[in-house]
């Protein structure tokens, strides 16, 4: 792979991480009054970010199967306890508004630059 497509698979998969994030942050605010609720769906959102990730560095033939795999080497079951600990945080009370889309933010960010760091070392 040249240096050209690795640095523009790398601002593609950034970009994803970017937006997945950003969605992050929004279901996180949209669900904060239901402890528990951004949890499904962070989780999800995790999974189809990791499958999206596997496209661009792999193929379009990448299959959800084959991000599963990579989540499991990757260690994103890991990730779990943080998302459990962002929903713990409500027991903060009004400063759990404050505090979940910033766990969600940093746990979504964090993971995607495994995800990346990943494909790159495999290339």
């Amino acid at each position: 792979m040249s240096v050209d497509d690795a640095a523009e698979k790398r601002s593609k998969a950034e970009k994803w991480v970017n937006g997945y994030t950003a969605t992050a942050v929004g279901t996180v605010l949209t669900t904060a009054f239901i402890p528990g609720a951004a949890t499904a769906v962070l989780c999800a959102l995790e999974a189809t970010m990791c499958y999206q990730i596997g496209r661009i560095y792999k193929s379009e033939n990448w299959s959800m199967g084959d991000a599963k795999a990579a989540a499991g080497v990757i260690g994103i079951a890991a990730f779990a306890g943080n998302i459990a600990a962002m929903e713990a945080s409500i027991l903060l009370g009004p400063f759990a508004f404050a505090a979940k889309p910033v766990i969600a933010a940093t746990i979504v960010k964090a993971m995607g630059k495994l995800v990346i760091a990943h494909f790159e070392d495999c290339a």
